[in-house]
């Protein structure tokens, strides 16, 4: 019989690098894995498919190499128009089409690797959470918690209430994104905080830059934007942060001067903020409003090798967009698909689900 597992959590937390270092996991045991997502979003691009696709999808069928078309590895895609469509289509329909997809997949699997949508209280209004799907296919839980500091016990409160108020009592936590100063605290107090509060502990996954610190490539496909200059490094350079650069120029240097490996996001107007941010640690300039560089910008970014980006989106919106924006992975990346298989498979400790 095949094992379900849901992996869950709120927006941003990384579900698909914890499916791939999972699926590497019980693919080196000799198991056979199955990946599912019954709700996901529209990819920004994919020119080579001529439908809407969830990305997430396209990439777990190309890393696990499934048979199955992308249409039914995610069979709906939301859009932001999809609230009074679900609400049209309804309960039954919607779910019909989910576990049509889930028989197909799960013929002959050993796991099915099943993706939450963004956060999990999605899709209530349709009776589609996943907490419901979770209980609808009898799965246990695992729950990734993003824990920048000790606050985070809060939501891994909210969680457990959330998935046993729809009757699931398998949930395991893995926490995500920890400063490394708080392994100690991990290890010591938290793991026993979870354990008592009638959970699993899965592991701590601790801040790495090489593992959830956005390339340009991802930034760009982000924005929706456009590469003025620094194509050639727009895999290989990654950003650790954002800064807005709105201030007077006498004050850009001292306040660039704060941030290293940084992304500067600034009007295309603004030559002189430009100019300041690539006379330090600067990765990456975001220029927003539509509006393209000057030629000293330009000149200036090609000697140092600084990849400049355009996009329409206001300088507001850009930093909205950019501010939670953590690194993915794409089919071609090989090497950043087995940096994720060996950062996440040793992070996680999962004996008592078998993996």
């Amino acid at each position: 019989m095949v094992k379900n597992i849901v992996i869950t959590g709120d927006t941003i937390t990384g579900k698909t690098l914890i499916a791939l270092g999972i699926a590497a996991k019980l693919r080196t045991a000799g198991k056979e894995v199955g990946y599912f997502k019954p709700v996901g979003t529209k990819s920004f691009d994919h020119s080579t498919i001529d439908h809407d696709a969830d990305e997430d999808a396209v990439v777990m069928k190309s890393v696990l190499e499934l048979k199955s078309e992308v249409s039914c590895i995610c069979p709906i895609i939301r859009t932001k128009s999809s609230y009074d469509e679900f609400l049209r289509a309804g309960h039954d329909k919607l779910l019909d089409q989910i576990m049509t997809c889930y028989t197909k997949l799960s013929s002959g699997k050993d796991i099915m690797l099943i993706e939450g949508t963004k956060a999990p209280w999605h899709l209530l209004h349709v009776g589609l959470s996943t907490a419901q799907i979770a209980t609808k296919l009898e799965a246990s839980v695992i729950c990734l918690v993003n824990f920048p500091d000790i606050t985070a016990i809060d939501d891994i409160l909210l969680q457990r209430e959330f998935f046993k108020s729809y009757g699931v009592e398998e949930i395991t936590v893995v926490l995500n994104l920890v400063p490394p100063m708080l392994k100690g605290t991990i290890h010591n107090h938290i793991r026993e905080f979870i354990e008592e509060n009638g959970m699993h502990y899965g592991g701590a996954i601790y801040q790495n830059r090489e593992l959830f610190s956005p390339s340009v490539r991802e930034i760009l496909r982000a924005l929706d934007g456009q590469i003025i200059t620094g194509e050639d490094h727009i895999d290989s350079v990654i950003v650790d942060q954002f800064m807005v650069g709105s201030m007077a120029p006498e004050n850009a240097l001292k306040w660039f001067r704060r941030a290293k490996h940084k992304a500067v996001i600034t009007s295309g107007d603004r030559s002189d903020i430009c100019l300041a941010a690539m006379e330090t640690d600067t990765n990456l300039l975001i220029l927003t409003g539509g509006m393209g560089p000057d030629i000293r910008t330009v000149s200036r970014a090609k000697e140092l090798g600084i990849p400049i980006i355009m996009t329409a989106h206001d300088t507001y919106t850009t930093g909205q967009i950019v501010d939670n924006l953590v690194a993915t992975v794409t089919p071609e990346n090989k090497e950043k698909i087995a940096l994720v298989e060996r950062i996440i498979g040793e992070a996680l400790n999962l004996s008592h689900l078998g993996i």
